[in-house]
């Protein structure tokens, strides 16, 4: 979520309009989309599901602050496309959808334990980023 509203906060589409905006918006969308996936691919720390939910919500809340502040809703639709492939397999909508999903994932079944901490200090680096944001003119 975090890494996919990043990748909206940090794009130039915020500050664009017109045919650029048009074309560019969906861009960025389908990339916070893909951000997930490409994160996926990356070994790392698995938490169980109420570590998951309680990161995961401290970071909606700051997305939603975001939101607000900057009056701009795309930095929660960016988020929300980011986790949709985990909510999708949470929910088990689609089993074609899990196998692919599976497939992308990285196969380290076990990241060493300090891999947590450089998870948490890339996730601290991206909240600080989101919230140092330029604003939209």
């Amino acid at each position: 979520m975090a890494a996919a509203s990043a990748m909206y906060v940090l794009s130039s589409v915020k500050n664009t309009s017109g045919i650029q905006k048009t074309v560019a918006l969906p861009v960025i969308l389908a990339l916070s989309l893909c951000s997930h996936f490409a994160l996926d691919a990356v070994p790392h720390f698995e938490l169980q599901m109420l570590s998951n939910v309680l990161i995961g919500s401290l970071i909606i809340l700051f997305l939603l602050y975001i939101a607000w502040r900057d009056k701009d809703v795309f930095v929660l639709v960016s988020a929300f496309l980011g986790a949709l492939p985990d909510v999708m397999w949470v929910l088990k909508i689609s089993p074609r959808f899990d196998e692919m999903h599976s497939f992308l994932h990285s196969t380290v079944t076990h990241a060493p334990p300090y891999s947590i901490i450089l998870e948490l200090l890339a996730l601290a680096s991206i909240v600080f980023i989101i919230y140092k944001a330029p604003r939209k003119t």
